[in-house]
C-alpha cells in the first residue's frame, strides 16, 4: 500500500528518554491540562501511530448558535428531542473542544461529511449524518458561520471560512483532519426530487432527467450475495452514481482534490463495496498523485479476513479499510459474552497474514451505524477493556465520540439514530479518558505497538497475552 514505504529509518522513531516519558504518563494524572503531552505532537509520524477520534459533527458541540436554523429552519430541533433533525453541532464547536481532544491524546480527527446536503426530510430523517450530498464543492452552511461563503471554489484563495480556521487550529496543534467522503451516491427521493447534483451551485445532474447517464437505474439491491447488484443497484433508495461516466469521475476527483488543497490530511471513504475495484484503483492513483502523503481508508461494511472480496479490496484498491472483522469479534467476546471469549478475537488476528498491511487497518468497537458498546453491555470495565485492547493491538485505533465519557442512549437497543446522542460531558479525569491518554502516548513512544508484528503467547476464553516486536533497519 502507498502508506507503507521502505525508506523509513530508525531516526524517525527516536525519542529522548522514553522511560521517563512513560513514567510521567503512568503517574497520578494531574488536574486540568497540567499533564504535558506535547511530545505526542512534535514529530511528523507515520499514520499508523495516530489515534483517531470520530465525530458526528451535528451531535458534538454547538459553538455557533447563529447558524442553527440553516437554510430550512424546520429541520432544526432546538430541544434536541427529534433524533431525525439537526441539533446544532458545528465546526466552531469542534474548534472549541480541540484542547479537550488533544489532552485526551487524540492526534487525528475524523469528521462526518462536510459537503452541502439536501435540505428536506427523507423517512423523517434530515441529512444530519452528511451522506446525502447535494454539492461536493460547497460546505454545509449549518456547520460554518452565517456570513461564510460556502463555496470551496470561491474561497480557495482567501481561505477565510470556519472550516479553514479549523484546519489551521488543528495543524497548529500538530493534529490531522480526516474528511469523510462519499463517491457511491448522492441523495434519495425528496418529494419527487432525486439525485439532483450541483457543481458549486450549478446543477449538473438529475436522476429523474438523466440524459447524460450520471446514475445507474437498476432499482434497489434485492440479493446481497449478487456482486453485480451490490455494485450497480441502489442502497436504501439513494441515487447511485454511474462510475462508467467520465464526467462523473472527473467531477468527484476534482472536488476531493480541492478539499485536500485546503489542508485535509486523510480521507475516509464511504460504501466502498458498492463500486468496482477498478474505479477505486483509478481514484486512489489520481488522488495520491495529487497528494502523495494523504492516507486513505474505506468502509467495506462488515468486512472480514474470511471474506475474499473485502480482502482483495484491501490489498489491491490502494487504500486500507475499517476492521469490521475485529470489531464484531470484540463486541461478541466482550460486550455479548460469547463462550469463546478472547479466542474469537484471536481467530481474527490469526488471519492477519491475508492482508498486505494489517497494521494499517482501522480498529474500532462501535460507530454511527451500530449500537454503542455500552448499549450491548453497560459495564464500564468491559468498555475499558475493549478500548485498551484496540489501543494496544495492531492497527490504528479509532474512538467514537463520547466513548471516553461513557456516552450512550439505549432506546430501541441503541440502534440508529439513538447511537448518535449529543455529547454531554467533557471531564478529563474519567478512568477511560486517562486510559486513552496514556495508551496514545505509548503508541507514539513505542513503534512496536503501532507498527510491529503481534503474536499470541497465552490464550484462554478469559485471558489473552500477546507480544509485539518491530525490526527497524
Amino acid at each position: 500500500m502507498s502508506q507503507v514505504t521502505p525508506d523509513r529509518t530508525s531516526s524517525q522513531y527516536e525519542v529522548t528518554e522514553p522511560e521517563a516519558k512513560i513514567d510521567s504518563l503512568v503517574a497520578e494524572v494531574k488536574s486540568d491540562n497540567e499533564l504535558d503531552l506535547e511530545f505526542l505532537y512534535t514529530r511528523d509520524i507515520e499514520f499508523r501511530q495516530e489515534t483517531i477520534y470520530f465525530i458526528v459533527v451535528d451531535r458534538f458541540y454547538d459553538g455557533d448558535p447563529k447558524n442553527n436554523e440553516g437554510p430550512n429552519p424546520e429541520l432544526y430541533d432546538p430541544e434536541g428531542k427529534d433524533w431525525g433533525k439537526y441539533w446544532g453541532g458545528d465546526l466552531q464547536g469542534v474548534i472549541d473542544k480541540l484542547d479537550y481532544l488533544k489532552d485526551l491524546g487524540v492526534t487525528a480527527v475524523w469528521l462526518t461529511p462536510l459537503f452541502e446536503q439536501v435540505e428536506a426530510l427523507f423517512v423523517e430523517q434530515a441529512a444530519i449524518h452528511g451522506y446525502w450530498t447535494k454539492d461536493f464543492k460547497r460546505l454545509n452552511p449549518r456547520f460554518i458561520a452565517k456570513g461564510d461563503n460556502p463555496s470551496v471554489n470561491q474561497t480557495q484563495e482567501s481561505k477565510d471560512t470556519v472550516f479553514d480556521k479549523l484546519v489551521d487550529e488543528l495543524h497548529q496543534r500538530k493534529m490531522k483532519l480526516i474528511l469523510d467522503i462519499v463517491c457511491n451516491h448522492s441523495n434519495p427521493d425528496f418529494s419527487g426530487k432525486k439525485g439532483e447534483l450541483y457543481d458549486d451551485g450549478v446543477k449538473i445532474a438529475d436522476f429523474n432527467n438523466d440524459e447524460d447517464n450520471w446514475y445507474h437505474h437498476y432499482g434497489e439491491v434485492t440479493n446481497w450475495e449478487d456482486e453485480w447488484q451490490v455494485q450497480n443497484c441502489e442502497l436504501s433508495g439513494l441515487a447511485t452514481f454511474n462510475e462508467n461516466n467520465t464526467a462523473y469521475r472527473s467531477y468527484i476527483k476534482s472536488a476531493i482534490k480541492q478539499w485536500l488543497d485546503r489542508g485535509v490530511d486523510a480521507l475516509r471513504v464511504d460504501t466502498v463495496k458498492h463500486m468496482p475495484i477498478w474505479f477505486w484503483q483509478e481514484f486512489t492513483a489520481d488522488i495520491l498523485t495529487h497528494r502523495p502523503d494523504v492516507f486513505i481508508f474505506g468502509e467495506w461494511i462488515y468486512s472480514d479476513p474470511r471474506n475474499d472480496r473485502s480482502v482483495e479490496f484491501t490489498n489491491e484498491s490502494g487504500m486500507t479499510i475499517l476492521d469490521f472483522g475485529l470489531c464484531v469479534a470484540i463486541r461478541e467476546a466482550l460486550a455479548q459474552g460469547t463462550e469463546m471469549g478472547f479466542q474469537l478475537i484471536q481467530d481474527v488476528l490469526d488471519l492477519d497474514h491475508r492482508y498486505y498491511g494489517a497494521t494499517e487497518l482501522i480498529t474500532f468497537i462501535d460507530n454511527h451505524d451500530m449500537p454503542r458498546f455500552q448499549s450491548l453491555n453497560p459495564d464500564p470495565q468491559m468498555l475499558r477493556l475493549a478500548i485498551n485492547l484496540i489501543m494496544t493491538s495492531r492497527g490504528i485505533p479509532c474512538i467514537y465520540y463520547g466513548t471516553e465519557q461513557y456516552l450512550h442512549d439505549d432506546t430501541e437497543g441503541g440502534n440508529d439514530p439513538y447511537n448518535r446522542p449529543m455529547m454531554e460531558k467533557w471531564e478529563s479525569d474519567s478512568p477511560l479518558y486517562r486510559d486513552v491518554r496514556l495508551l496514545s502516548g505509548l503508541r507514539r513512544l513505542n513503534p512496536a505497538i503501532s507498527m510491529g508484528s503481534q503474536w499470541q503467547k497465552y490464550l484462554t476464553p478469559d485471558v489473552i497475552v500477546t507480544c509485539v516486536a518491530i525490526a527497524i533497519l
